[in-house]
């Protein structure tokens, strides 16, 4: 009797397991079409900040052993009328290393963060002689190098 009892569970418990799989949707959980968004984001640890008059410039880590280099206007850090604003500075958390966040929405650049020590004299950061000109200080968007 009690043989024939557990069969019956078992053969109750497999039906069951097939059924539910049966009626699981093909459709992905994760794409349902109108629930996918439409922001990215891409991080990059950051090696180097240097700070300028009206810019700074980021040096970044790429894959492999290579450095990118990015400049990010001061004016981004502010919010006007017309432009909302571009450039968030954020407190570096003890443990992780200082790194780069961009925003897009749609691929359009949307905004910046960077997530460094808070002071400014950390070895991260360094400054740019007065005289000299740095170009890319008039930019409106900001793309990565792969």
């Amino acid at each position: 009797m009690k043989k024939l009892l557990i069969i019956l569970a078992a053969a109750v418990c497999l039906s069951v397991s097939v059924s539910a799989e049966e009626s699981s949707s093909s459709t992905p959980i994760w794409n349902h079409g109108d629930n996918v968004s439409k922001i990215t984001y891409q991080n990059v640890q950051v090696m180097r900040i240097l700070n300028g008059r009206d810019a700074y410039v980021v040096l970044y880590a790429r894959p492999g052993i290579k450095m990118g280099k990015c400049v990010i206007p001061k004016s981004w850090a502010k919010a006007t009328k017309d432009s909302p604003r571009k450039l968030v500075f954020r407190k570096k958390p003890a443990g992780l290393d200082s790194y780069m966040t961009v925003i897009k929405e749609d691929g359009e650049f949307k905004k910046v963060w960077l997530t460094l020590p808070p002071s400014k004299l950390d070895s991260i950061w360094g400054h740019i002689p007065a005289g000299v000109k740095i170009e890319g200080t008039d930019v409106e968007s900001l793309e990565i190098q792969k």
